[in-house]
C-alpha cells in the first residue's frame, strides 16, 4: 500500500540558531571549513552556520547541536549544497576529528 501525503509541507522558517551556539561554532571552526577541507575556489562572503546532515525536505527539523554544524563563507556554502551526498562524509570526518 502507498501512502500518499494530500496536504503540502509547510514551508521552512529556516533555523534560528541561538547566538552562544552560533559563536560556540564559529570560535571551534575558526573561520570557513570549506578551505580546511581543500574543497575548490576561495572564500566569499560573510560565514554562514549550515547543518550537517539535512532533513531532506521531509518535513523534520535536523539537529541543531555543534555536532551536526559547520562554518562555511557563502561560496563554500553553495558549493556544499550543490554537493551534499559528496561533503557530508568530509564534513562528519571533520567533526569526529575535533572530538578525538
Amino acid at each position: 500500500m502507498t501512502l500518499r501525503r494530500y496536504a503540502p509541507l509547510a514551508s521552512s522558517e529556516g533555523t534560528v540558531i541561538p547566538a552562544a551556539l552560533r559563536l560556540e561554532v564559529i570560535e571551534r571552526d575558526k573561520g570557513c571549513v570549506g578551505w580546511k577541507l581543500l574543497w575548490p575556489g576561495e572564500c566569499v562572503g560573510a560565514l554562514e552556520l549550515d547543518h550537517i546532515r539535512a532533513s531532506h525536505a521531509m518535513g523534520m527539523k535536523s539537529a541543531t547541536e555543534p555536532d551536526n554544524l559547520v562554518s562555511l563563507c557563502g561560496a563554500h556554502h553553495r558549493w556544499k549544497t550543490e554537493h551534499g551526498r559528496a561533503t557530508r562524509p568530509a564534513l562528519l570526518d571533520y567533526i569526529d576529528g575535533l572530538t578525538a
